[in-house]
Order: C-alpha cells, then sequence, then structure tokens
C-alpha cells in the first residue's frame, strides 16, 4: 500500500534544483524526439530498454543523478502509452519544476533530504508512519517557484487502513451550482471561485502584475483542492459504497458553460474519493447517469424536464404518479439505483461468462 507524502523546501533560492530541472526537460525533449523520428521513419515504437542504451553514461555531462534520467524516460514511455499519441515537449517558460528520484538516490534525515551531496531542509508537517519505506520521490515546483518533495512510502496494512466507513450507500449527481447532490438530499456547495475572483484577477492582469496574478491563480486552487478533500473525507467516512454520475466533463469543458465546468472540480473530487474509499475499506463506482435527470426515481417514467429549456427547471412533478422531485436529489436517487442494479447484476454473473 502506497500514500505520497509532500513537503514543502524551506530554502527558496534553489537555483541548483532549477538547473537539474532543465536538464530533466532536455532529457525528457531528447527521448521523445527520438520515438517521434523512430515512428515517423519505421512505424516501431520506441520501448524504455532503447532509450535506456541511448541516454547511458550521460549522467555526468548532465550533472544529475543516472536514476533521475532513467525515470524520466520511464514515466515519457508510460504516458505515451497512455496518449496513443506523440507528447509535448518540456521548456521552463510552459512547465514548472520536475525532478523525478529513485529512492536509492537520496537519503531522508528527519527534516532533511540529502542529494546528490546537497542538504535540502523542508517543513516537515506531518509525521511519516512508523514502518513505512520511502520507494522513490521528486522534486516539484509551482506557479509561485515554491519547491517540493514528494515521498512515495510503502506502508503496513495496519498503517494504511483507517477506521472503515458506516455501512452505507450514496448516489452523487455532480452540478454546477451545487457541486455535489446526495441522493440523501445533502448538498456540497461552494462558491464559483473563478467568478468570485474574477474582477481582482482582471485588474492585475491589465496593470501587468504577473506575480499578483500568479498568486490569485494560486489562491484559487489552494480553496479548490480544500474544498475537495474537506468533502470527500466526509464522504469516505460516512459511506462504504459510493456511486458517482459519470458526468462527461471533457465534453461540457468545450461549451459555454466551460468555466463552470473546470471550477467545479469533480474529476479531482473522485480522484480523492478514490483512494479515501479504498483506505476506509469502501468503493467508488463511477456510474452512468444517462436519463438520470428526467427519470422519475419514484415510478421510473421518463416525466421530468430535458432540453436545453429544462435546465432552469429545478423543481417538478410526475405526471404519471404526482411526486414532487427536487431536480438534482432525483437524479442522485436515480444514480443509487442504476448503480445498485449494475452492481447486482455485475456479482449475479457466473464466471467466464462475457457480455456481447
Amino acid at each position: 500500500m502506497y500514500l505520497t507524502y509532500r513537503f514543502r523546501l524551506k530554502d527558496r533560492r534553489l537555483k541548483e534544483l532549477k538547473r537539474q530541472a532543465g536538464a530533466v526537460n532536455f532529457v525528457w525533449n531528447y527521448c521523445n524526439d527520438v520515438m517521434r523520428r523512430r515512428w515517423k521513419e519505421s512505424r516501431k515504437y520506441t520501448n524504455d530498454s532503447d532509450l535506456h542504451k541511448l541516454t547511458a553514461g550521460s549522467s555526468k555531462e548532465l550533472q544529475i543523478s543516472a536514476q533521475t534520467i532513467s525515470m524520466t524516460h520511464e514515466e515519457l514511455v508510460q504516458k505515451a502509452a497512455q496518449a496513443k499519441k506523440p507528447l509535448r515537449w518540456r521548456s521552463a517558460k510552459k512547465n514548472l519544476g520536475w525532478i523525478p528520484l529513485n529512492g536509492q538516490a537520496f537519503k531522508l534525515d528527519k527534516d532533511r533530504i540529502i542529494f546528490m551531496k546537497r542538504t535540502y531542509p523542508f517543513w516537515k508537517s506531518r509525521d511519516i508512519p512508523e514502518g513505512g519505506q520511502v520507494k522513490s520521490g521528486s522534486f516539484s515546483e509551482d506557479a509561485l517557484g515554491h519547491w517540493y518533495i514528494n515521498l512515495v512510502v510503502k506502508l503496513p496494512e495496519e498503517q494504511f487502513y483507517q477506521e472503515p466507513a458506516k455501512t452505507s450507500e450514496v448516489g452523487i449527481d455532480p452540478g454546477l451550482k451545487t457541486v455535489m447532490t446526495l441522493s440523501t438530499g445533502e448538498k456540497f456547495e461552494r462558491n464559483n471561485l473563478t467568478k468570485e475572483y474574477a474582477i481582482k484577477l482582471a485588474r492585475a492582469q491589465r496593470r501587468g502584475k504577473k506575480r499578483q496574478v500568479k498568486k490569485i491563480h494560486a489562491k484559487i486552487k489552494n480553496r479548490r483542492i480544500d474544498f475537495s478533500h474537506k468533502a470527500s473525507t466526509k464522504l469516505a467516512k460516512e459511506h462504504s459504497l459510493i456511486f458517482f454520475g459519470d458526468v462527461k466533463s471533457a465534453k461540457l469543458a468545450k461549451t459555454k458553460m466551460a468555466s463552470s465546468v473546470n471550477d467545479a472540480g469533480w474529476h479531482q473530487v473522485k480522484t480523492l474519493l478514490a483512494y479515501k474509499t479504498i483506505r476506509r475499506r469502501g468503493m467508488l463506482v463511477v456510474q452512468n447517469e444517462q436519463n438520470s435527470t428526467v427519470t422519475c426515481s419514484a415510478c421510473l417514467s421518463k416525466t421530468g424536464p430535458s432540453g436545453l429549456s429544462g435546465l432552469r427547471v429545478r423543481e417538478w412533478h410526475c405526471s404519471s404518479c404526482g411526486s414532487a422531485h427536487e431536480r438534482d436529489v432525483n437524479a442522485a436517487k436515480n444514480i443509487l439505483r442504476l448503480g445498485q442494479e449494475t452492481l447486482r447484476a455485475s456479482l449475479n454473473q457466473p464466471k467466464g461468462d462475457t457480455q456481447k
């Protein structure tokens, strides 16, 4: 069981880390170019072994760890396989600093990291549990120029798992006005942070205050992730089985609602819920939410508001059974029902059977 612990480095004058981050970008771009040219010329994929041969012995010239070079092209190959298309080039202007580390390349000494004969003190905001083994890590930079050390720690089961969640099931309907609505009727709401800081951000941009612009963006990001952490922790504690509506945020981000969709941060919440439910021996299921809004959760008739004009309708009555519904709560109840049916069908399916 693995967890990542993130600590901020104390020293802000980290020219050496910036130099090494530049060398990592050079390795990334070189390997990326090799992969592109090889595919263009022979239609052959380049694996990690090929790149290892090409970069062998370059650590002395680049003045970075050999393990860092190896982990850089390993990450490149892995991401290229996932994306199934050429990856972008890395540059200091477009990418924040990143230096991957192998667990054998650095030493952890209380609140210090010793790497390549240099010591980097950090603020140890929390302790690593006893029995945890640091397997790997990375240095990373944020938009304000602050550097962090990220430690990937392997924990024993008794340290990884937390108090089990309450035995209950819930459906979640993600939305724009309300970030999450539960089938129990509970709602998780916060202000649209993009709109809240829009005027302040515009003023800073007009005055050319780049540092202030970065600070505002960082503030928005921190408030968003703080909300996501608190909401996901509460949900993971109270529900052992969570069905989350599979909203197509990537498609919605290309519409007129792009700003609100990006601000909602559904993917962030799902990512946090995924590991927090596991730590409490629960489960997160992403459920198809098709027709969840127009279907009456009481009689299952499709009598609800539909189309663009129906988006404004927040409360409605079913014309078949007369039940009164609040739009988002009704959708969450349908997501719960559909999730239970799907899960039940998968559990009852005989082993070896495949769906056509």
